[in-house]
């Protein structure tokens, strides 16, 4: 696999567990827990450093130059 596409599979992946923490939150207010306003607040907390870390460090992180091999060749 790709680095670039395998950076970006990562990077990408934990939104899905902020929705699941959002659909978690939504239960827990609908079923009259206040405990459910922390869970969409975390939730939004780490959406918003996910989507800091794929529209600003991701791309800081892929155009870098790949340094040469510092292995003996044999």
């Amino acid at each position: 696999m790709d680095p670039t596409r395998r950076l970006m599979f990562w990077l990408k992946l934990p939104f899905i567990a902020d929705a699941a923490l959002v659909v978690i939150g939504v239960l827990l207010l609908v079923g009259g827990n206040t405990v459910g306003w922390w869970v969409l607040l975390f939730a939004g907390i780490r959406a918003a450093v996910g989507a800091i870390s794929v529209w600003v460090i991701a791309p800081r992180v892929l155009g870098r130059p790949v340094p040469p091999d510092q292995s003996p060749s044999t």
